[in-house]
């Protein structure tokens, strides 16, 4: 899959970083990564949309602000190249070491997974994924049955099976991401089971846990979903969100019985940790 990279200025950061990638969200961008001038933001070449384009312009003009961007077309043989030059390790404190396979693999951590991502994102250096990781740790995934949504490179299904769930299920719309996943599972000697498509895979299915670091408006569209695939007791972990949507997010859990327990936020992002009633 091709993505176009949308390489944004803003003058000052704070607080329109955060402000402008959660609109862009709302409009399809799904991966953006903080710089020194801005952010870049990411979306698949074939859902660059006019309300996007226009979105952008509009920024342009307004004078609140000093806002500039340019687009580039990023064809998926070229994503390796680009993420090599960028990508570091990621330690979550002594709990898990996120690596590719060119780098040092000798860490002091509970868990070490090598990914090598291609087009697929979620590799660690986002807040939501370092969060989604830490809140991982508190919960015991022993003989469980989990399901990641959105897995793209499948770090949170690989890891719940490095803590020795017993069945992992991994989903993206992506098939690039799918065949990822899939590699990376065995480069890290874990059995995922990986699916191509949506919601539809886990309609009838119930699941003790259920990962999803996606946009706010997919969680919010498929909370009804979780809340009849997570059993009683079952633990739901949700990120790619802003502090900001908090109240929403927990709103629309609670109306499937499913109950804030824990809350992490990191530079503005937030995860939240929920459990069925």
């Amino acid at each position: 899959m091709d993505y176009q990279k949308i390489t944004v200025t803003i003058q000052p950061r704070t607080p329109w970083v955060d402000v402008f990638i959660d609109e862009l969200s709302e409009l399809g961008c799904d991966s953006f990564e903080e710089t020194k001038k801005g952010f870049n933001a990411y979306i698949p070449n074939h859902e660059l949309n006019e309300n996007l384009k226009n979105h952008l312009k509009s920024l342009v003009k307004n004078k609140n602000f000093q806002f500039d961007y340019t687009l580039e077309k990023i064809p998926s043989k070229n994503w390796n190249e680009i993420w090599e030059k960028s990508f570091e390790p990621i330690i979550v404190g002594d709990w898990c070491s996120i690596l590719a396979p060119f780098h040092e693999t000798k860490k002091t951590t509970n868990h070490t997974i090598i990914i090598e991502p291609k087009m697929s994102f979620g590799t660690g250096h986002h807040e939501t994924t370092y969060m989604m990781v830490e809140t991982m740790k508190s919960i015991d995934f022993q003989k469980k049955k989990v399901l990641d949504m959105g897995t793209g490179t499948g770090i949170l299904a690989i890891l719940a099976k490095k803590m020795n769930a017993e069945y992992v299920e991994a989903i993206d719309i992506d098939s690039e991401a799918v065949e990822n996943c899939v590699e990376n599972a065995s480069r890290n000697h874990v059995e995922v089971v990986s699916k191509l498509g949506s919601k539809e895979h886990i309609k009838g299915k119930l699941f003790d846990a259920i990962l999803a670091n996606i946009n706010r408006n997919i969680l919010l569209e498929q909370m009804p979903l979780y809340g009849e695939s997570l059993k009683p007791g079952g633990m739901l972990i949700l990120s790619g969100f802003l502090t900001e949507d908090e109240q929403t997010v927990t709103a629309a859990a609670k109306k499937e019985n499913i109950i804030l327990s824990d809350k992490k936020n990191k530079e503005n992002w937030l995860c939240l940790a929920f459990i069925k009633e």
